[in-house]
């Protein structure tokens, strides 16, 4: 049977893929969970170069690991113009292990007014299982506009969404929503609503947790931490607008550097701009 991805033709090559990427990596089906945020760089010629820091197993049960990772690879468009591709590359981590990073791709959305129809966003599936979890990890790729600069003022106003378990001891999981008040200086407050276990298997309760005075930070390339007194996160933003020469943050990613106490869950969550 011959293969229907020249039906998708609509004109995609290597310049179709061009710019800073952020990533939201999350691993799927391991024997413990993992994830990762980073940026990718790729040149619309056939090369990228990028930085990740992958959230793992630590050296003792119930502990995770911050593994910076750098990468270096390059990458094809199927001929086909369909939006398919694949990247192959390595990863060396700051452990001193390195390993292949080989992907398939799809440009899920892009910029139709642009001569070379320029990715915004898109799906990698990592071709192998990880070696330290088992996972098979899949990536969101978003776009950041190539004007502007990332700064502590990239973050003003208040930022909702879910904070989403993985793993731990079901039926423990825990659920939440929050709500964040960045001030742009580096420092914010929030409310979150976890749903936790109430002790029997059916039973649950939801609990209130303020966080009164937090910090954060963020890096040039759209990156930074979430610092607050019940733990840290790493996070990367994914959603942009440019005002000012400010990239503002609309949306961004982040994963819990530890695991929730109560649960043993590693928390992922997206969290957007509310006005």
């Amino acid at each position: 049977m011959a293969s229907m991805m020249p039906t998708l033709d609509e004109g995609f090559a290597a310049a179709s893929l061009k710019g800073s990427y952020a990533i939201a990596r999350i691993g799927y089906g391991g024997q413990t969970e993992s994830a990762g945020i980073g940026v990718l760089n790729f040149d619309g010629a056939g090369s990228w170069t990028g930085s990740m820091i992958a959230n793992v197993p630590g050296p003792v049960f119930g502990q995770r690991a911050q593994m910076q990772c750098t990468l270096q690879g390059t990458f094809r468009l199927h001929e086909s113009g369909s939006g398919f591709g694949a990247i192959t590359g390595r990863m060396q981590g700051d452990n001193g292990v390195s390993a292949p990073f080989d992907a398939t791709f799809l440009i899920s959305r892009a910029d139709p007014t642009d001569g070379d129809k320029l990715a915004q966003e898109l799906w990698f599936m990592e071709d192998a299982a990880d070696a330290l979890t088992g996972s098979v990890h899949m990536i969101q790729g978003f776009r950041h506009p190539d004007e502007g600069v990332f700064s502590l003022a990239s973050f003003m106003g208040t930022y909702g969404g879910p904070g989403i378990s993985r793993g731990g001891r079901t039926p423990a999981s825990a659920l939440g929503l929050g709500a964040v008040h960045f001030d742009g200086q580096g420092g914010f407050t929030g409310v979150d609503l976890q749903n936790l276990s109430d002790g029997l298997f059916t039973q649950r309760r939801t609990v209130t947790f303020d966080t009164e005075a937090a910090q954060y930070r963020v890096n040039p390339d759209g990156t930074g931490m979430i610092i607050a007194p019940g733990g840290q996160a790493h996070l990367v933003v994914t959603q942009v607008r440019v005002e000012a020469d400010v990239k503002v943050a609309l949306e961004y990613f982040f994963v819990t550097n530890d695991l929730h106490p109560p649960t043993g869950n590693l928390v992922t969550t997206r969290v957007s701009k509310r006005l």
